[in-house]
Order: structure tokens, then sequence, then C-alpha cells
């Protein structure tokens, strides 16, 4: 008798124990799955107002959505938009000048804030990160040699010409995907120019506001008759719901600056005509 007590007692001690291991486990996955929950909801846009800083990355080489002015600071349409609404945020900005390949990298590493570029909003892009609303409207168009006799962009499709675009562009992705086309690929949009020049390209392809600038400060240079397709710019985040608030702030700041004419007058002053709103996206 005393041996099955002796058992008895084994058993229900062996099951206590085991009640109050599961009971420690769950109340530290219990703990954990809080700790990650909170991870997760961090708000972005309070992050953000707690530093006081506003990290963006950006390619200053992209006239006149962004580029270097002749002290070497960042400027341009964006540079100036940006720069609003930090005031408005009522934080610094930290510009992070880097290789377009480099940005939406940057970005989902977790490196930057957001994305304030001349970056077309696309569909594949939009796997990866998560955009604005449009901030403009724009096209893509093909650049050429006055001398090179070629109006239609599609010209430059044809065997023995080669066109060119920049490295991680979606203008890349776009004649990769639609044409089975395989451009010459750059770092910078400004590498291409003296390839231009020299003839050792043939093309090439980018935003209209972008070659309006590179035709300007080389007057050899012309855009094809026709554009290639419409194109929008919009600003770039990381995806999830922290930043939730942060994106919403960013596409009520767009309508009011808008609205109040301060997006008008920027407009006019970087890109030397009014500003129209477009009907679709505006």
């Amino acid at each position: 008798m005393q041996v099955r007590f002796l058992q008895k007692k084994s058993i229900i001690l062996l099951a206590l124990v085991m009640i109050l291991s599961l009971l420690v486990g769950a109340c530290s996955n219990g703990g954990q799955s809080a700790a990650n929950a909170t991870k997760v909801q961090e708000d972005a846009l309070q992050k953000i107002l707690k530093s006081g800083k506003l990290v963006i990355a950006t390619d200053l080489t992209g006239p006149p959505v962004q580029y270097k002015d002749a002290e070497g600071k960042p400027a341009g349409l964006i540079v100036e938009l940006m720069e609003l609404a930090a005031k408005e945020l009522g934080v610094e900005i930290e510009w992070q000048d880097m290789a377009w390949e480099s940005l939406i990298p940057s970005l989902t590493a977790g490196k930057v804030d957001m994305i304030a570029a001349n970056m077309s909003m696309s569909l594949s892009r939009a796997k990866a990160i998560r955009f604005s609303d449009p901030y403009m409207f724009t096209g893509v168009y093909a650049m050429v040699r006055k001398d090179s006799g070629i109006r239609d962009w599609e010209e430059l499709l044809e065997p023995g010409k080669i066109l060119a675009a920049t490295m991680g562009s979606s203008h890349a992705t776009y004649l990769k995907e639609n044409y089975n086309y395989e451009p010459k690929q750059y770092e910078s949009s400004t590498d291409f120019i003296n390839e231009l020049k020299n003839g050792r390209i043939d093309g090439v392809m980018d935003d209209e506001l972008l070659l309006l600038e590179f035709c300007k400060q080389n007057p050899e240079f012309t855009l094809t008759a026709n554009p290639v397709r419409p194109d929008v710019y919009g600003l770039a985040f990381t995806q999830g719901n922290q930043n939730d608030t942060l994106v919403d702030w960013f596409n009520w700041f767009l309508k009011w600056e808008k609205l109040n004419g301060n997006y008008g007058t920027i407009y006019k002053k970087f890109v030397g005509k009014d500003w129209t709103p477009n009907p679709v996206i505006q």
C-alpha cells in the first residue's frame, strides 16, 4: 500500500511539474508575442517626431527635381517640398545622397525613413515598397543627338542601335518586360551624356524633365517626337502598418500644399512653367 501511495504521489508531482512548465512557457511566449507586437506597431511618424530628424534618401543627379546647387547643397523641386514638410513637422532633414540603385535597398534595410526623388511609381516597385499619392505627373522620352535623324523612339530598338537607361530604373525594367530589350545601363543619368556626345550610344531613355535639363545644357541633343509612356512620381516608404500615419500625413501634406498654392509656386520655380493639376491623379 505504501509503495502504491508513493507511486501515486510521484505521478501527481510529475503532473504538477509539467503543468507549471507549460504555464511558464505560455507566459514567456506571451511576453515575447507582446514584445513583437509592440515592435511591429511602433509608429514611424512618432519615432521621427521624438528624434527630431527625418532621414531621406535621394540621388542628387536628377534636375530639376533633385540635384546639387553651386555650393554642393541639395536643391530642386522635391528638396524644397520636403524642407517645407520638415518645417510643418518641426524636425530637421538628414539628406543621404546615394546611387540610384541603392535607394530602395537602403529603405528596406531601415537605414532611411523614406525616399524623395524623381522615382516612378510602378507595380513592380510596389511589391517591395509603399508609395504616397503621386506628387508629379510627367512622361518618359528618349533623348538623341539632333544630327542622328531619329524622330521616333522605337527606332532605337532596331538592330545596331544602342539605347541606354539608368541602372535600377523603371525605364530599364519597362524595356525588358515590354520589348524584350536589354538597354545599356549606367550608374547615374549624368554618366551617359559623354557616351551620347561621342556616339557610343544612340539614345537615352529617362524622365522628360530630366532630359529637357540635359538638352538645355547640351544644345546638340533633342527629345524624340513621341513619348514612350506617361509617368508619375511618388514618395517611397517601407511596407507595414508602422508607416500608416506617416504615409497618411504626407498624403495630406501633398494635397494641402497643392490647394494653398505652395506646390504651384515651387513647381514654376524649378520647372519653369505653371503647374496644371492632372484630372486623373492630382
